[in-house]
């Protein structure tokens, strides 16, 4: 399902049983000798029977154990009512204004010598199988065109567009389903391409993704 502006995953655990061998050796065949007389000489005794070998114990693998389809719970520090933490390139904001705390995971892009944003990704924690967030572009582009999504080389969604402009720059409202957050982990980046203002020549700017798996748990855990 591509995103607008689907744990979870399953993995099965696979159990391997071996076949049971039955060793059995072959019957073997005795001459067929004249009987001899009674009084002559007493019958030869009978050759005991081989005892059979001992069936095989069927040996069983266990089977693979299933991951977490969900990630728990995790206490907040005593007393705070505020948590920022930091996972690669991408940071873990939460407040709890009450009883329910609320978490994103942010990444910011902008001039260092200044302190000045250009580009902000936000992301909450999923509701029903979909991921609310907002992106924060950075003026000198075309509302009109929206923005498109790739991650790594493959194109996610349909792109998604403008909804207003502050003082720092356009806004983004985004929708991920679970299909692209679980892409978001295994890719090294997520590229927003928007369009240059009176000019087809397009804007991109790359995302990188290493920190995003742990953050993104991260916040789940705490916001639970």
């Amino acid at each position: 399902m591509p995103p607008t502006c689907a744990p979870a995953r399953l993995v099965r655990g696979v159990a391997l049983l071996l076949s049971v061998l039955l060793a059995t050796p072959p019957s073997m065949a005795q001459d067929a000798d004249p009987e001899p007389d009674a009084a002559a000489a007493p019958a030869k005794p009978k050759p005991k029977p081989k005892p059979k070998a001992e069936p095989k114990k069927a040996e069983t693998k266990p089977a693979a154990a299933a991951p977490e389809s969900a990630v728990k719970p995790a206490a907040w520090p005593m007393g705070a009512s505020s948590v920022s933490e930091s996972y690669g390139d991408w940071t873990v904001s939460c407040n709890r204004p009450a009883d329910k705390p609320v978490c994103i995971v942010v990444q910011s892009q902008g001039d260092s010598k200044t302190g000045q944003r250009k580009f902000g990704f936000e992301l909450s924690t999923p509701k029903e199988g979909r991921a609310e967030g907002v992106i924060l572009m950075p003026f000198g582009l075309s509302i009109e065109a929206g923005v498109s999504f790739k991650l790594d080389e493959q194109a996610l969604g349909k792109g998604a567009p403008y909804s207003s402009c502050t003082v720092e720059g356009c806004m983004v409202p985004i929708s991920f389903p679970t299909l692209a957050t679980n892409g978001m982990r295994t890719a090294k980046t997520l590229i927003v391409t928007g369009q240059k203002a009176g000019a087809s020549e397009p804007a991109t700017i790359s995302v990188p993704l290493a920190g995003f798996p742990a953050a993104f748990d991260r916040a789940v855990a705490l916001g639970g």
